[in-house]
């Protein structure tokens, strides 16, 4: 048979190469070459004897630092990208990368900047980034992306350190040791540390904030420096917000001096002892107002307790926020009144915004889940008036907001009138809180009436006890005096947070908006409207 005939023959053909029967001996194998991966690790001064570590698509290897922070890993068989890690002598770990490419030899200095790089490249966590270093994280470390990430880099950074011409991973870093000063590179990472160090900002916070793609004026804000006793209190101008005025003010603040310059005034502000971030400035008739900072600059002046003739004060960092910026859906929590003569009440709000300044679609909403459109003729639009404010323009006359930045790169703004004001921040998805998550605030309530009155500020810390994750709700404990709240995220709306009344609590609506550090609140039967400000973390 002749198909028979030819599997034998291809059989034994098969049998003979495997025996090395009709050939000569194969070629040796020839062992991939290293990749070799240099540069220097310093934060200004050198890293020395610190132990690098390499990650890469396939392949990883360690090197120790000399004196100089220089370094040289070989890894064999290596494939590109790569990401490295060093750690500082306090904790801090740095990071850096090495794009996709088939060269053997690559430069990779690792400082706080190639850190700030490669938070833009990873968009998150540059320590889960090396951790993971999986598929998804090196399809980012092209040639494009990291070109991209170091000028986004230089963009937030304007004004701060100079990266004109500078590429932080790859351009020559002689660190200072020694007798060693250090060369021109080394010297812009100084110029970091000296401002990380005065705007009592950590390295940690200026990443993820660059990893949250907060613009210039964002990490400007974080980067201006503080006042002695308070991170929060930064040098620079300020929107000088009276809650319920159409008139605000400009001021501009020395953190150094605890100064408010508004216009001819200036505003003292006085530290209380045993209490950072908290301060005291004269009020109206020989009183004294309280002031309370939150970390993001944002500052809550009030009066003393008891009825009041105005409502409250922000101060907000000024910045320019590009109408863009505000486009998407938002909740808002106010405390309104119809006209002068009717009494105030806490409101709800949400509202839709396009990318030129429109609003689309607007809604009040009463109780928990009852809203009523606004009318096409009641949706206003917004212009940027070149102090940084903003002009709501709608049929009915116009009103003043302020916007505000945060490193998280999420907006908040602050909506004030002759009649009340609003506080909104974007719909974004309200995480759960992790158990044994704590938290210290100072807490001020606004009671409705034709003539507010005003309960606070209170010291309040909280314990989170629970979670449940299937039903989105948890439940926090008020440490001084053991009391339970359970509240539900993202209800009535998404990005909002919602607590059921209890024998000891009012119904209740919470936004958080970003991280500015503030919480707000209102009761559900519009009874009252809470102003929340975290304190310093311990």
């Amino acid at each position: 048979m002749k198909t028979k005939h030819l599997f034998l023959t291809g059989l034994a053909a098969a049998v003979l190469t495997a025996c090395g029967g009709g050939g000569g001996d194969s070629a040796p194998t020839t062992a991939p070459a290293a990749t070799k991966i240099s540069g220097t690790a310093a934060v200004g001064a050198a890293l020395g004897n610190a132990m690098v570590q390499a990650k890469c698509a396939a392949g990883s290897g360690t090197a120790t630092t000399a004196a100089d922070g220089s370094f040289t890993l070989s890894i064999n068989g290596a494939t590109r990208p790569c990401v490295l890690s060093v750690k500082t002598p306090d904790g801090t770990t740095l990071h850096s990368v090495v794009e996709a490419g088939t060269g053997t030899t690559a430069v990779a200095n690792i400082t706080p900047l190639t850190e700030l790089v490669t938070a833009s490249l990873a968009q998150g966590s540059t320590t889960a980034f090396f951790d993971q270093f999986d598929a998804a994280a090196q399809a980012k470390l092209t040639s494009g992306n990291l070109t991209s990430a170091t000028e986004s880099v230089r963009l937030v950074l304007t004004g701060v350190v100079d990266l004109s011409g500078v590429d932080p991973l790859k351009d020559p870093l002689v660190a200072a040791n020694g007798a060693n000063a250090g060369n021109a590179q080394d010297k812009l990472l100084d110029q970091l540390g000296d401002r990380l160090e005065a705007s009592k900002t950590t390295l940690g916070e200026l990443s993820s904030a660059v990893a949250a793609n907060a613009d210039a004026a964002a990490v400007k804000t974080a980067l201006q420096p503080a006042a002695a006793t308070c991170a929060g209190l930064k040098t620079g101008k300020y929107h000088v917000i009276g809650l319920g005025s159409a008139a605000t003010e400009a001021g501009d603040l020395d953190a150094a001096a605890l100064k408010l310059q508004v216009g001819n005034e200036t505003v003292p502000f006085t530290a209380v002892a045993n209490d950072n971030c908290r301060f005291t400035v004269p009020g109206a008739n020989g009183t004294t107002n309280t002031v309370m900072v939150a970390k993001s600059g944002i500052a809550l002046a009030v009066p003393p307790a008891g009825a009041m003739s105005d409502l409250p004060t922000l101060l907000v960092p000024a910045q320019a926020v590009a109408l863009a910026d505000l486009a998407g859906d938002w909740n808002g929590l106010g405390m309104e009144r119809d006209h002068s003569g009717t009494p105030y009440a806490s409101r709800r709000v949400t509202f839709s915004i396009d990318a030129a300044g429109k609003l689309t679609k607007g809604a009040d909403c009463s109780g928990v889940n009852t809203c009523e459109a606004w009318l096409p003729e009641e949706l206003p639009t917004l212009s940027a008036n070149a102090d940084g404010s903003i002009k709501i323009s709608d049929s009915f006359g116009s009103q003043l907001a302020y916007a505000f930045k945060g490193t998280d790169g999420q907006v908040t703004v602050v909506i004030t009138h002759d009649d009340g004001f609003m506080i909104a921040a974007k719909q974004v998805v309200r995480p759960l809180p992790v158990v044994g998550t704590t938290n210290s605030y100072w807490d001020t309530v606004l009671l409705s009436g034709i003539t507010p009155t005003l309960n606070g500020p209170t010291v309040w810390s909280t314990e989170i006890t629970s979670v449940d994750a299937q039903t989105g709700t948890y439940t926090r404990k008020r440490v001084e005096d053991s009391r339970l709240d359970s509240w539900k995220v993202n209800s009535p709306a998404i990005g909002l947070r919602y607590r059921a009344a209890t024998s000891g609590a009012a119904e209740m609506i919470s936004l958080v908006p970003g991280n500015t550090g503030l919480g707000l609140g209102i009761a559900a039967n519009g009874s009252f409207y809470d102003i929340s400000v975290n304190r310093p973390q311990p």
